[in-house]
């Protein structure tokens, strides 16, 4: 039996090759699309669950709320990890914290050759018994266990010593320290919300920051993460949370501070807390893509029902004799169904090797590295059940109506397929479309949006601005740098600060003029020098920007933006001048107030924000960043010029810089990856859909041919029978644009509150994707609708 199936199968297959070759290539893309976004998808749900124990490995996260005014961060101050474990032994095995200076980058020096590191972090030595980041040297109980020890990833040991043992090599940390190899772990799994380069024992940091720094409340600067013992749970530990905050922070602070727990495992994909250790995945993303991939299966599921309904008038007899010979209707069901299951096994198999094609376009699109179907054996067999289960799903309709054709009529030749088979291939026609349609618009607005961000305004000057890092050890030398940088003819001004504009920021503790003394808010702002203005290019709308002809400039006077004058109730801008606040520098008053810039992403409305300027005695530990604005734009010899000033004032140190506009584009990679995948899957969708309406156009022509030939034969011009022939389809087209425009004009408004600021979405993008799918209509079906028009009427009727 199941040979007979598979032979009338075959010739199934070979007798409609025009047919069979649309299901099967429908079909393959459907499936590849699927298969590639699934393993997107997969991908995205593993991020740390290569952890043993990420069942019970926690971030701990603090939240500051003063007024409104605060943060909701990632990180921790130092004391927290070591007083959750000392007081709570019952409920938390291990804690561990990770920190970086807040630092773009270490310099590390091997004998006469020079680094520069942004991954390296300084851990507690109990890392290795709550993550399993895998030694392959060292003992994981005593790696950083000692000052001065550092543990590096094999590529970064392979980088700086080669094929020599690394254990117990020195290198120099930032000029000053020497720091020996106790271990060597393996890379990072790219499935982890945090990688590193290095890891420098914790206990180092004492030498450079002195005994007492773990004790400071307001800095938050770690990342810290717990173990919880077998069988306790999140709520438990955060029941403890409230006299945490009662014993160890202090008064002012504790009706301000709330502390909570984040799974491991959730990370990734929800976490959108202030100071992330590095940039995480977006869910909305995941759900997207998953819609996306079952939207273009479905469409080739649809082309291949809507053509073997098309195609049932063609198979009726064959039903009829088979039934009159004594074939079931379940026999015939399973034929059917067997026929669509092995198209759609072929289309597997045709799909695991589009897929190796696709894949680049993918990974390049997302900044992924997702490997093939044949890398995971779990990968084989889901294309295997998603192809059976397409096969199944496009048979099931065919096979039922098929089957239930009475042999009666089928022989006397008075079967017809009918208004209702008319009437459901019309409607997957505009499903189909109206998926088309709106991804078509979809990946409109995603760029649109894309567009707005990149040529937003943001306040302040990001072209021809270029970012150098600073090194903690530069000290007197950096006003040395400043200056030398100045003298360059195309320099137009160079400015210190210790946060990337527009991207970064520090929250800081203030007290002002109008408030309970007793009180505190917590205010973002960036520390600056008196250049950071002209050279960032800020509107001042009242009052004056540091200067130094004011010599109480860096102790006493402070700059606010136009919100924060609103926020603070202080009136007009003018108004707001000379009053007084008390911050990290003492009391201060307002000298100037600027037009609001954008110091974060889009994605974050405007709210309060700050400029100050640290003590001159202590201003260049706060420097971790010099601008450069450079006329007309910077080049090469610019570039040059400064690199040697560097080489010649810091020689021991690598220059290192950045495009500033370039930089912030980064914060909105996210964004521009899903741009350019929902364009490549919705062309995708399109060709697919294009697909099934050419193979319906062939099947009506070859319908109507009898009636296009008597209509030319009464007098029909070329025009006419064209015009008859795409009407009907081409209604069905402008039905799916108008659903389509409706369904993902919803959509788009939900995935645009994500933003702060947003496009508008115009009339005019719906119409323009309506023609867009229209032309395409027309495009697919025109070469039968001309063939049609200019065929011989005397081929057609000459045996009637």
């Amino acid at each position: 039996m199941l040979k007979n199936y598979l032979t009338v199968a075959l010739r199934s297959l070979r007798r409609n090759k025009v047919y069979s070759t649309i299901n099967v290539l429908g079909l393959t893309v459907g499936i590849a699309c699927f298969m590639v976004i699934a393993i997107f998808v997969h991908n995205e749900f593993q991020y740390d669950r290569f952890h043993s124990k990420a069942n019970r490995i926690y971030r701990v996260c603090e939240k500051i709320d003063a007024q409104g005014q605060g943060e909701n961060s990632s990180s921790n101050p130092f004391f927290v990890a070591k007083g959750l474990s000392n007081d709570y032994p019952q409920l938390i095995e291990y804690t561990v914290r990770f920190f970086n200076f807040q630092s773009p980058a270490f310099a590390i020096q091997i004998g006469d050759r020079k680094f520069v590191e942004k991954k390296m972090f300084f851990a507690d030595s109990n890392v290795f018994k709550i993550f399993d980041f895998t030694l392959i040297q060292g003992d994981p109980n005593t790696a950083l266990a000692r000052p001065n020890s550092i543990v590096l990833t094999k590529s970064t040991a392979k980088k700086y010593f080669g094929d020599e043992d690394p254990i117990g090599k020195v290198l120099k940390y930032e000029g000053t320290t020497d720091f020996a190899v106790s271990g060597i772990v393996e890379d990072i799994s790219p499935t982890s919300h945090m990688h590193f380069d290095g890891l420098i024992s914790f206990s180092t940091l004492y030498q450079f920051m002195g005994p007492n720094f773990e004790q400071i409340p307001i800095w938050n600067p770690c990342w810290t993460y717990i173990l919880l013992k077998e069988g306790v749970t999140q709520a438990e530990v955060e029941a403890q949370f409230p006299a945490f905050i009662k014993k160890y922070h202090p008064p002012f602070m504790q009706p301000q501070v709330t502390h909570y727990l984040q799974p491991l495992k959730d990370i990734h994909l929800t976490s959108k807390l202030d100071y992330e250790i590095e940039p995480n995945g977006d869910a909305a993303d995941v759900y997207i893509f998953s819609v996306v991939g079952i939207l273009i299966l479905l469409i080739s599921c649809i082309n291949f029902m809507n053509l073997a309904t098309a195609r049932s008038a063609g198979r009726a007899r064959e039903v009829g004799m088979r039934k009159v010979l004594g074939a079931y209707r379940q026999d015939l069901i399973r034929q059917f169904l067997g026929e669509s299951v092995f198209i759609a096994l072929i289309a597997v198999i045709l799909a695991s090797i589009l897929i190796e094609f696709l894949l680049p376009a993918f990974n390049n699109a997302s900044g992924k590295s997702l490997s093939g179907v044949f890398s995971n054996p779990w990968y084989i067999i889901g294309i295997i059940l998603v192809g059976a289960t397409a096969g199944v799903l496009s048979g099931l309709y065919p096979a039922f109506f098929l089957s239930a054709f009475q042999p009666v009529r089928v022989l006397k030749g008075s079967f017809k397929s009918g208004a209702t088979g008319q009437l459901l291939r019309q409607s997957l026609v505009v499903a189909q479309f109206t998926i088309s349609v709106s991804l078509i618009i979809s990946a409109f607005i995603v760029y649109g949006q894309l567009k707005y961000m990149r040529n937003a305004d943001l306040g302040f000057q990001k072209d021809s601005v270029i970012f150098i890092a600073t090194r903690p050890t530069m000290v007197q030398r950096f006003a040395v740098v400043k200056e030398e940088m100045s003298k360059v003819s195309s320099v137009k001004s160079v400015a210190g600060m210790n946060e990337i504009v527009g991207r970064s920021h520090n929250t800081y503790q203030f007290t002002y003029e109008g408030m309970n003394p007793d009180e505190k808010v917590y205010l973002p702002g960036i520390m600056v020098d008196e250049d950071f203005v002209p050279t960032m290019g800020i509107t001042m709308i009242a009052g004056r920007n540091f200067s130094k002809d004011f010599k109480t400039d860096d102790s006493l006077g402070i700059l606010i933006n136009e919100t924060m004058v609103r926020q603070l109730g202080w009136g007009t801008p003018e108004q707001a001048l000379g009053k007084q606040c008390y911050s990290n520098n003492g009391k201060e008053v307002v000298v100037g107030v600027f037009k609001d810039f954008h110091y974060e992403s889009l994605l974050t409305p405007v709210g309060g924000f700050f400029l100050d300027m640290p003590i001159s005695r202590f201003s260049q530990f706060f420097w971790r960043y010099i601008g450069v604005k450079i006329q007309g734009g910077a080049n090469d010899e610019t570039l040059k010029q400064l690199e040697a000033i560097w080489n010649r004032v810091i020689p021991e140190f690598p220059f290192e810089y950045f495009f500033l506009n370039e930089n912030l584009q980064k914060m909105y990679q996210a964004q521009d990856n899903l741009g350019k995948l929902v364009g490549y899957f919705s062309t995708l969708a399109i060709f697919v859909a294009c697909l099934g309406m050419f193979a319906l156009a062939s099947f009506t022509a070859e319908q109507r041919t009898k009636e296009i030939a008597i209509r030319k034969t009464l007098g029909a011009s070329v025009m006419q029978i064209v015009t008859l022939f795409s009407k009907d389809f081409l209604k069905l087209v402008g039905v799916a644009a108008i659903v389509g425009s409706l369904l993902s004009y919803y959509a788009m408004h939900w995935w645009l509150e994500g933003f702060a600021y947003r496009m508008t979405m115009g009339i005019g993008i719906f119409i323009a994707s309506t023609i867009i799918a229209l032309c395409i209509a027309m495009l697919t079906i025109s070469y039968q609708s001309i063939k049609v028009a200019t065929s011989n009427p005397v081929n057609s009727l000459k045996y009637e």
